[in-house]
């Protein structure tokens, strides 16, 4: 939330781990997604894998295949993880909607 959209970088916010971990990675990736106006665009990187859209039972959004994964003994580097999102509006899903639910508290309380 810290990331001004109107940036005049941009709005870019890079999230990187040193963990291979799904869980550490597109989960929470997936999560800004749903939750953030955010979108994922290509980290510029021409290595690496492609990020999960599907491990196990969990299924992630699809353009989590933009980001990449680094692993040891692939790469012979440490495991990392990259995800380059664009913040494209800063108002906060339902945020809207909860100072509406505040506002109208406040004024039941008041009469």
């Amino acid at each position: 939330d810290s990331c001004n959209a109107k940036s005049s970088t941009g709005g870019y916010v890079v999230y990187s781990t040193c963990s291979v971990l799904v869980d550490e990675n597109e989960a929470v990736v997936d999560y800004a997604l749903r939750r953030r106006h955010v979108k994922l665009v290509p980290c510029g990187l021409d290595f690496g894998e492609e990020g999960f859209t599907r491990f196990r039972e969990k299924r992630f959004h699809a353009s989590l295949n933009l980001t990449r994964r680094f692993y040891p003994h692939t790469h012979n580097m440490d495991g990392f993880f990259v995800a380059k999102l664009k913040k494209f509006s800063n108002k906060i899903p339902g945020d809207e909607a909860a100072k509406k639910e505040k506002k109208e508290a406040e004024a039941e309380a008041e009469a």
